[in-house]
């Protein structure tokens, strides 16, 4: 990664919409990479493997030589990812399970399986901790079973190198909901959440139930258009004419004109679905979020390990108003949108991603949290950031979060997330309480920090309330019922 290259954790979707949902997920070719390094550049490492099928695979990096390592261990975990070929060992083929170091050494249309560190890898080493990264042992909506595959790591590292004096948890987007899932239902020394989906469990889908009924509701009748499952339910999109991602995002593009050259008709559905929904991404982005709402909650919903089938929407409580959301669109759009019943997947799902610091594990949480956001993220909205704040508020945690203003899901320079672990280990080891301005200046103090360029630091923004994007149901925990 070179200083002033952005980069976007865990991908880039507008590359092109169907490469990626949140992190290469529905890939429909695989990608050339070049043969894949151990160590990041100009850094002494020494690289660790486990895992096994049905838990997932792991990789950790050690300071090399190993006296040179300060104790710390800390867990990087990956966004959200549909494609279940990706939980493989690292450096594996994906089809017949050969050993290789790139997708050349590989069977033709498939790839060499790495287990990605996301880039923070050179950032952490740099400070004398070990990093890991684990595949989890589910895809999709990985965060039911993601402490299991966290504890996993730990006992390996227990076994065959010592035992870490602290363990720190970490990652992007889905990444950082399993961040976030960690510090309520493990123990562990410190969080640092990367622009993560920070909503938990019934805030974060049904704003996706509510996305994608509005999406109904302004393409409805449109050809090709439409969605045939419930929204609450998803389904498989595969067709005769391609894959699930592809026939997914062609239906937006149908809808919504999203891949250039839209009518006019096209183009009024797009700005009326910005417009009450407040999405912030340009328009191939809209597909990659309709993806989540689509198939990625088929995939957890569907799954026996998870919901069992059991739905999770519910828009038919008394009151529940979304005329109150856009003054223009909400009047026409309250009477219309289609009314689900409370699913019976709903307790579960609250049971599993709840955000509470006042009860439990949570409230024992006792270490400094620190997260990074974008103020214009169009999938982990600056929204869940203020939920997430809200709810370290009221446990009374020590908490900062810091704002960057680059446009686009995740997108963060190397000297951001540099400065941003440089400034949180600072506060982890006793030093005073990160500002977002401190860690704006600590990446401007970097020799490749640049004001407005490779730091991108916004230290006035304040998000709004959840309950300003989607009306509130009373079942969502207390952080979530927040209003301004």
């Amino acid at each position: 990664m070179t200083s002033s290259t952005t980069r976007r954790a865990p991908s880039a979707p507008a590359t092109f919409l169907l490469a990626a949902l949140f992190t290469a997920t529905l890939a429909i070719a695989p990608p050339t990479a070049a043969a894949f390094d151990d160590c990041p550049s100009g850094v002494a490492c020494t690289q660790l493997t486990g895992g096994q099928f049905g838990k997932g695979f792991f990789r950790i990096l050690l300071p090399d030589p190993i006296e040179n390592w300060d104790g710390d261990l800390v867990l990087v975990n990956h966004g959200f990812d549909l494609n279940s070929k990706n939980i493989n060992p690292h450096e594996t083929c994906q089809i017949g399970g050969l050993p290789c170091e790139s997708n050349s050494e590989c069977p033709s249309s498939t790839t060499c399986n790495q287990i990605s560190m996301l880039g923070v890898e050179g950032p952490i080493l740099e400070l004398g901790k070990a990093v890991a990264a684990h595949t989890y042992s589910q895809t999709g909506w990985s965060v039911f079973q993601s402490r299991k595959n966290l504890k996993d790591v730990v006992k390996f590292m227990k076994k065959n190198v010592a035992k870490p004096e602290r363990v720190i948890v970490t990652g992007f987007s889905m990444g950082g909901a399993v961040t976030v899932d960690a510090t309520q239902r493990m123990k562990i020394d410190g969080a640092v959440p990367l622009c993560p989906a920070a909503g938990g469990g019934l805030p974060t889908w049904d704003a996706a139930t509510d996305f994608r009924m509005v999406y109904d509701f302004l393409c409805d009748g449109v050809a090709g258009g439409d969605f045939p499952s419930e929204p609450d339910l998803g389904r498989p999109e595969t067709s005769d004419s391609g894959s699930d991602a592809i026939v997914m995002a062609s239906r937006v593009n149908a809808c919504m004109g999203i891949f250039g050259g839209a009518t006019t008709e096209q183009q009024q559905r797009f700005d009326d679905f910005v417009d009450f929904t407040g999405f912030q991404g340009v328009g191939v982005e809209a597909a990659v979020t309709m993806g989540f709402v689509t198939l990625g909650l088929h995939d957890f919903v569907n799954d026996k390990k998870r919901l069992k089938g059991k739905r999770i929407g519910w828009n038919a409580e008394p009151d529940l108003d979304y005329e109150a959301l856009d003054p223009v669109l909400g009047p026409v759009i309250d009477p219309a949108i289609q009314r689900l019943t409370a699913g019976k997947g709903r307790k579960k799902l609250s049971k599993n991603t709840l955000i509470d610091f006042t009860k439990g594990k949570g409230k024992k949480a006792a270490y400094p949290i620190l997260s990074l956001a974008g103020t214009s993220d169009f999938v982990a909205i600056p929204e869940f950031q203020r939920l997430f704040a809200e709810a370290t508020a009221l446990g009374n945690k020590d908490f900062t979060q810091a704002w960057i203003g680059t446009p686009g899901h995740c997108t963060f320079t190397e000297e951001e997330i540099t400065a941003t672990f440089n400034e949180y280990f600072a506060w982890l080891d006793g030093g005073p309480q990160p500002t977002g301005a401190d860690i704006e200046a600590a990446c401007i103090a970097l020799d490749t920090g640049v004001d407005g360029d490779t730091c991108n630091f916004d230290t006035g923004f304040s998000p709004n309330t959840l309950t300003t994007r989607i009306p509130a149901r009373s079942d969502w925990f207390p952080a979530a019922l927040v209003t301004d």
